[in-house]
């Protein structure tokens, strides 16, 4: 009964503090902890769970008639294929992996040669993110925001 619930709760208090001080993760297990759950989100895994939609499309080719694979759902915002979901959420966070890189940077206390990898692979993630988002808006909305 009582006794061991509270000597069980005694044993998992020892071992998640030690002098008294609460063991808390580390910051990196703490980055990589919201960097998954930023992928999950903006890949739309629950949109995902919830609509069942297909890996990828398809579309009837108008000069052979043959089926060819389609990737990006065109003109329809509010729905995405499993593989463009998880296409977009990827080029997303790797974004935002290069906007850390460029943070980094920043750090006065690290090596230079440190500094200026993350300062150029910082940089090529995020433009090759943001062209890769805007390429992939233009095939869901072809003619949005042209002049």
């Amino acid at each position: 009964g009582v006794c061991t619930l509270s000597a069980v709760h005694a044993r998992m208090l020892r071992t998640l503090t030690r002098d008294g001080a609460p063991n808390y993760p580390s910051p990196t297990l703490v980055f990589i902890f919201v960097l998954v759950s930023y992928f999950i989100v903006t890949a739309g895994i629950a949109y995902d769970i919830i609509n069942e939609p297909p890996a990828v499309g398809a579309t009837q080719d108008p000069v052979t008639g043959a089926m060819r694979p389609q990737a990006v759902m065109p003109h329809r915002i509010n729905g995405q294929y499993i593989m463009e979901g998880l296409c977009g959420g990827m080029f997303f966070t790797l974004g935002g992996v290069g906007l850390v890189l460029l943070d980094v940077v920043q750090q006065k206390n690290r090596d230079k040669v440190i500094r200026n990898a993350c300062r150029y692979v910082g940089l090529l993630l995020v433009v090759v993110c943001y062209t890769a988002c805007q390429l992939f808006l233009r095939i869901k909305m072809p003619g949005y925001m042209r002049w």
